[in-house]
């Protein structure tokens, strides 16, 4: 059955109000006021209200209006000390973002002047109502000094009390209310808000029976009246200052007197005028002095007043029921708005009673869930701007790079990880279904879901290219895993670089073993030859060694070499490098010195690689000093725990084109003597870098200086150790035979 209600819609109906609370309140006021009337008529025959009374009724009115004037300014004067980014503008002295909030609070206010003062009481920004023919604007004056008027001192000594005041203006007497701005508990300013003593006198006067003067000053001048400004009226209205000072005392009595103006008489009740906490001048009400006819109106008054009060009170009830309703009412509305989905809803009540709480619960339940689709809006917007940054570094990166989740599918993919896969596989608008195709079909089952290369880099064969593919494994902070990330690299050039280094080795292998071991095993010339062909056996038995130490060493990596490393005397080992070379330089006509300026010191190394390594860069000296030179071989000290060391020579040296390739491998550059002569040397152009391979290797460091025809010097580095508890190597006695210094200098030939 239908229930008359359509489904997402709220049912309609008439509401308590109108069904009962209305006809029932119009009945009872008929009712109430007609009665009241009647009594009041039948006996309050002799009832008068006395002129006087209505004097001091119309003065404490005057006086309840000039409160609530009070707390108006005041309230206008802390929306502005409070409005948001205040207090900054006046440190910042930002006179243009003061101007646009300030103009913008006064206009809402319609307030005639705002004044904004830093802590010294000096003018941040007022602004002054002008109205002057068709000129209606506001103002601006800056800088002015006002921390000698009495009411921005008030505020600065007891800032949480403020304070009230009369300022004198260029456009006349103003009513000021000044409140301090504060900020982290400390006050930073003061705000003043004014009106005009027109506006003043017409928020106060609220009596057409009445008029108003408002005195000031300390001997009570005359400020402003709501009487018309001609001469004799106001001569009549100057006050003796007896008078005024008795005004200014009677806070409690009222006094009253009688004056005259312009012939009529007037009767005047004299109250402070109390602005605040201050009393800043005298508030006069007057009244003609018509007291007889007060006397004969008074029946009909006090009928009239008694009808008005029964119809008050029962419209006072009527209006009680009617804010309960309303308020009911009220939160239904918002309760029906959060449920449609506006979360701004608000009803704005206070838990003065059982609906106000009802009420001010559901605003808190409201705030609380929009405080919490902020959060998750703020961390949805951070986690997308983190995205982006994510993607923009990812594309930016020189390698492919991967990203899968658990189960192998792609997720996200750069641009050069689809270059490195291949394009023609690709499509620029394959979706993720496609991609994860490719990847898998490309870089194998190693990479495939479920089995992860999370070790080594694996070496993949794509389309003739070479990939290095490194997968890292992605956790959460639960170090639960969610996904993969391959890292794809192209890696060719090392490739057949490697396998070219390999193959000429195998070729160098082979072209000088196999004539080697056919001429080892000639049993004639062992037989003939005598010494001669057991000195070339040697010799050939040195080079097949030396063919071996050149694979182990061109590929001298620091795992390689933690593994045979040890503590090793630098000295012993400059010395078996330096008794290696010595006859070769002798051969050469040159003098190799050998110069020790700091001794025992230790080194942490591989004593062969890096005898091959020192004795490369001996070499190279050797090759490139002509014969009559000479070069040394230098312990120089330590430094930041390395080992200083120097090989010098005074040969042909290094030009400036060709110092940035002298450590690319297989470059041999053009040595000329500084006659013109061309040096033709032997080798494969590979020496300093696989001493430079060898040195870094160790942790060390290599640098050369050269200049050309003056010579060259080659300074590395080598980390230190201690000799103990590692076993010290022993050199061979017949390594340690003869002298390097001094060398028998020879003749050039």
């Amino acid at each position: 059955m239908s229930d008359g209600t359509v489904a997402g819609k709220q049912p309609r109906f008439i509401s308590l109000r109108w069904r009962f609370i209305l006809p029932f309140f119009t009945v009872v006021l008929v009712f109430a006021m007609v009665g009241a009337y009647a009594l009041a008529r039948g006996s309050g025959g002799s009832m008068a209200i006395p002129q006087q009374n209505l004097l001091l009724q119309s003065s404490r009115a005057t006086s309840e209006r000039t409160a609530a004037l009070y707390e108006r300014l005041r309230t206008e004067a802390q929306r502005v000390a409070f409005t948001s980014g205040i207090s900054a503008a006046i440190a910042n002295h930002d006179t243009d973002g003061l101007h646009i909030t300030l103009e913008g609070l006064a206009r809402l206010a319609n307030l005639d002047s705002l004044i904004v003062t830093d802590v010294a009481g000096v003018e941040a920004l007022g602004l002054l109502h002008v109205t002057r023919r068709e000129t209606d604007d506001y103002a601006v004056s800056t800088g002015t000094d006002l921390s000698g008027e009495a009411i921005v001192q008030g505020v600065l000594d007891e800032g949480f009390v403020g304070a009230t005041g009369l300022l004198h203006t260029a456009e006349g007497t103003l009513l000021y209310t000044a409140v301090p701005i504060s900020r982290e508990g400390q006050v930073t300013g003061v705000v003043l808000a004014g009106i005009e003593l027109e506006q003043v006198l017409s928020e106060l006067h609220g009596s057409a029976v009445s008029n108003i003067a408002l005195y000031g000053g300390a001997n009570g001048e005359l400020l402003r009246t709501t009487l018309l400004p001609q001469s004799e009226s106001l001569a009549g209205l100057s006050l003796s200052p007896e008078v005024y000072a008795q005004a200014l005392q009677s806070a409690d009595r009222v006094p009253v007197q009688r004056v005259t103006l312009d012939g009529t008489p007037y009767q005047a009740a004299y109250i402070p005028f109390v602005f605040g906490p201050e009393t800043l001048g005298v508030t006069v009400t007057i009244m003609p002095d018509n007291l007889p006819f007060a006397l004969q109106m008074g029946q009909q008054l006090a009928a009239l007043v008694m009808a008005a009060l029964a119809g008050g009170i029962v419209i006072t009830a009527y209006v009680g029921v009617s804010l309960m309703v309303e308020r009911v009412n009220k939160v239904t509305r918002v309760a029906e708005a959060l449920a449609a989905g506006d979360i701004t809803a608000r009803t704005g009540m206070t838990a003065t009673g059982e609906i106000g709480a009802m009420g001010q619960a559901l605003d808190q339940y409201a705030d609380t869930v929009q405080e919490r689709q902020d959060a998750l809006r703020l961390t949805l917007r951070r986690q997308r701007r983190e995205a982006e940054h994510m993607l923009t570094i990812i594309e930016s990166l020189p390698d492919g790079v991967v990203v899968q989740d658990t189960d192998g599918r792609v997720v996200l993919i750069n641009e050069n990880a689809k270059k490195l896969l291949g394009s023609q596989h690709i499509a620029p608008n394959a979706d993720l279904h496609e991609l994860t195709e490719v990847v898998t079909d490309k870089l194998g089952p190693s990479l495939a879901p479920g089995m992860y290369a999370l070790g080594d880099p694996r070496r993949v064969d794509v389309e003739g290219r070479m990939l290095s593919a490194q997968a890292v494994a992605l956790t959460n902070l639960s170090s639960q895993r969610v996904g993969t990330v391959i890292s794809l690299r192209d890696i060719t050039t090392e490739v057949r670089r490697e396998r070219a280094r390999e193959a000429m080795m195998q070729q160098l292998e082979a072209d000088i073993q196999q004539p080697l071991a056919a001429l080892a095993q000639t049993e004639a010339m062992r037989k003939s030859g005598g010494g001669f062909t057991r000195e070339l056996t040697r010799h050939s038995a040195a080079l097949q060694k030396l063919i071996v130490e050149m694979r182990d060493l061109t590929d001298a990596t620091s795992e390689g070499i933690k593994e045979e490393q040890q503590s090793l005397p630098l000295e012993t080992l400059v010395w078996a490098v330096a008794n290696e070379w010595r006859q070769v330089a002798f051969a050469a006509n040159l003098t190799l010195d050998v110069q020790i300026e700091r001794k025992g010191l230790y080194v942490l190394g591989d004593e062969r690689r890096l005898r091959w390594a020192i004795g490369n860069i001996v070499d190279n000296a050797v090759k490139y000093t002509p014969p009559g030179g000479k070069l040394t071989l230098e312990i120089r000290g330590e430094a930041d725990g390395q080992a200083q060391l120097r090989v010098r020579d005074n040969g042909v040296g290094i030009t400036a084109e060709e110092m940035p390739h002298i450590f690319t491998r297989f470059y041999r550059g053009n040595p000329v003597t500084d006659a013109g002569r061309v040096l033709h040397v032997p080798g494969t152009g590979q020496g300093l870098t696989t001493a430079k391979q060898i040195i870094e290797a160790h942790a060390g460091t290599i640098r050369i200086k050269s200049k050309q025809w003056i010579g060259t010097a080659v300074y590395f580095t080598l980390p230190l150790t201690s000799p103990e508890p590692l076993e010290l190597p022993r050199m061979a006695e017949d390594m340690m035979e003869g002298e390097t210094i001094p060398l028998e200098r020879r003749k050039q030939r």
